[in-house]
This record gives structure tokens, C-alpha cells and sequence, in this order.
């Protein structure tokens, strides 16, 4: 059976509120004006550098990095004590094109395989979601003590179930980067216009 592997966060299920969202809100408040996009990818380039998971399980922030990133000089201590102080959000749902992705795959065969770079609380959110019942294994960061876009994690997955046709999800620099450094096919999930490719929505994948 033909494999294909596939992110959690943002491709099929969303967490809210999501945490570079809080940051530009605290970088407005405090008379920066960036875009919403740019904060978006300073924020994921800093996490990409990592290859391993911080005691969380996911990628490291470095949070004066990422302030680097946006020509901002570090230097700031309430505003580095306000970024690192944002807890992670709460609230999450399904997102409306993840089901008819997922029940699509499983109809046309495919063995579906999670990967993602996650907190153990993700196994409880793909429980309670229903979400288990699609996937032939589930990959996660803390689990495997690796993270996207290392590209060993998607070894892991040529290992145990097979060589997926592509790897779709919503992070450049983790997902289609990694897929793309291990070998694979990567499928750029462009839900917010943060990238200048990739498809849109998971319907896109499903039109023969």
C-alpha cells in the first residue's frame, strides 16, 4: 500500500490561540510595526535551526534570536520577558478540510502516517478529535526525541511503514524542508499566504 505522511498542527488540526499570533500583538503594544507574515516567519526560522526537542518535546525558541531576526536589538528585557511569558493555547479544532483529506487517503488505499513535532498532550488531542482511526502510526517529537526538519524523523517512517509519496504540511522550514532534505516529496500547506507557494487547502490534494 502506497504511504504518505502528514503534520498535525495548522494542516489538520489548529491550536488557538497560536503563539506567534500573541507575539505580534506584544510586538504592536510595543510600537513595532511588522507584519503578521514577517513575525510569522522570523518566528519558524528561529525553531528550524533546531534538529532536537527542547524538555517540552517540541523545537526550541530563543526568543533574542528571534528578535535578531526582525533587526531588533535584544536588548529589551520587558519585552523578552513578555514574549517568553505567552503559555501555549488551550482551545483546538478540526480543521474543515482535515476529515474529507483523511477519509480521501483512506479510500484510496494510502497508509497514513502522523508526524509531528508535539508535546505529549497532541496524543490526547488526536483521541479526543477521533483522528487515530486514520493513521497506520502516529510520530511524535517527544516520543522520538527528534524534530522537523531534521531528516531523520521522516526515516522513521521509511523504517516502520514505507517510503511515502509526499509529506504535506504547513511549516516551509520544518515540513517541506525536511521531507525535502530526507528524500521526499514535500507538499507546502499554504493556508495563510505566509509562503509565495504551496496549495491552499487539503482539497487540493484530493482532485484527481
Amino acid at each position: 500500500m502506497p504511504v504518505i505522511s502528514v503534520d498535525l498542527g495548522d494542516t489538520l488540526v489548529a491550536f488557538t490561540p497560536r503563539r506567534y499570533e500573541l507575539i505580534y500583538e506584544i510586538l504592536k503594544d510595543h510600537g513595532y510595526t511588522f507584519s503578521l507574515r514577517k513575525v510569522y516567519r522570523a518566528y519558524v526560522k528561529v525553531m528550524a535551526k533546531h534538529n532536537f526537542p527542547d524538555e517540552n518535546g517540541v523545537n526550541p525558541f530563543d526568543v533574542r534570536d528571534f528578535l535578531y531576526e526582525l533587526g531588533i536589538k535584544p536588548t529589551d528585557e520587558k519585552l523578552i520577558m513578555e514574549i517568553n511569558g505567552i503559555k501555549r493555547g488551550d482551545e483546538y479544532f478540526l480543521l474543515e478540510d482535515a476529515e474529507d483529506f483523511l477519509e480521501w487517503a483512506k479510500s484510496k488505499g494510502y497508509k497514513i502516517v502522523l508526524v509531528s513535532n508535539a508535546t505529549p498532550r497532541a496524543k490526547k488531542v488526536v483521541e479526543e478529535l477521533g483522528l487515530n482511526k486514520y493513521f497506520t502510526q502516529t510520530i511524535f517529537s517527544f516520543e522520538v526525541g527528534l524534530v522537523k526538519p531534521n531528516p531523520k524523523i521522516f526515516s522513521i517512517v521509511t523504517s516502520r511503514v514505507g517510503i511515502p509519496i509526499y509529506h504535506v504540511g504547513d511549516i516551509m522550514e520544518m515540513d517541506y524542508a525536511g521531507a525535502e532534505r530526507s528524500g521526499l516529496r514535500g507538499v507546502l500547506l499554504n493556508r495563510f499566504g505566509f509562503y509565495d507557494f504551496g496549495v491552499k487547502s487539503l482539497k487540493d490534494l484530493t482532485k484527481d
